[in-house]
């Protein structure tokens, strides 16, 4: 599953926007907020998000799970003028030895790389790309780095690409779309060696797989049962696992859950 990780974004101050921020500021801040400036935009920061306001534009800036919860729930009738400053999406797997993985990947000639490893403990970390161009990758042992391991064995790998500028543009676009994976996998494609793409590749096609609704149930299931069973089966396992990285999402989770209009329940 590929999700975003970090997102800054602006759009035009128009009447519906107006008329949208105290909503935002509802949904995405419902903590005490304290005022903060930040680009040069005055707001209000709440853990890990950012929203505020100047003259002609909106800013919002997020980080960890709730950035992709903007990126797939932010609603607004100027959606085509929405200009992205940066955007980070990734794909966290469970591999044997991330260290050893990240330590035997052969980044693309075409792009700078650096290779950072720790002495004596875990925590590599693979970087291609020039930290002040458009696209950046990010190869690490995301285990070592949150202390979170797998419930089975070995370690989590997290593959992250930074985008700015018009390749960000592009690829929320593609998140919003629900289709980030051909964008993803083929500039992935362009900057590892073919053993480290053919990794992710098959992790990412396994999980889209998980959420499809393909498995054979008895036929005699009426379509409420069959959708129950889908939520059980393939849903619920998936859930399991972005909270087994990123706990904090469950917030996510559960304001969703309460958006849900009572009277159809």
């Amino acid at each position: 599953m590929i999700r975003a990780d970090y997102v800054v974004l602006t759009y035009p101050r128009t009447v519906q926007a107006e008329a949208l921020y105290p909503q935002m500021l509802g949904y995405w801040l419902p903590e005490p907020r304290s005022q903060h400036a930040m680009y040069g935009f005055r707001g209000y920061r709440s853990g890990r998000i950012f929203i505020g306001e100047r003259d002609d534009r909106f800013l919002i800036q997020a980080t960890g799970s709730i950035a992709h919860d903007v990126a797939m729930r932010l609603q607004l009738p100027t959606e085509h003028e929405i200009s992205v400053a940066r955007i980070d999406v990734q794909h966290t797997m469970v591999v044997a030895d991330a260290d050893r993985l990240i330590n035997s990947c052969q980044p693309s000639r075409a792009y700078q790389a650096t290779r950072w490893t720790r002495v004596g403990e875990p925590g590599s970390t693979l970087y291609v790309g020039s930290p002040r161009s458009d696209i950046r990758l990010r190869v690490y042992n995301k285990t070592a780095e949150s202390g979170v391991k797998p419930q089975v064995c070995g370690d989590y790998l997290r593959v992250e690409l930074q985008l700015r500028n018009r390749k960000a543009d592009h690829m929320f676009r593609a998140i919003r779309a629900r289709a980030p994976r051909f964008p993803f996998l083929i500039q992935l494609k362009r900057m590892v060696d073919s053993f480290m793409y053919q990794m992710v590749h098959d992790s990412i096609e396994e999980e889209d797989k998980e959420l499809l609704f393909t498995e054979e149930l008895p036929k005699e299931l009426d379509a409420i049962s069959r959708r129950k069973a889908w939520i059980e089966r393939s849903v619920i396992p998936a859930l399991r696992k972005i909270l087994a990285e990123e706990p904090e999402y469950i917030q996510t989770v559960l304001s969703m859950l309460d958006s849900i209009d009572e009277s159809v329940i």
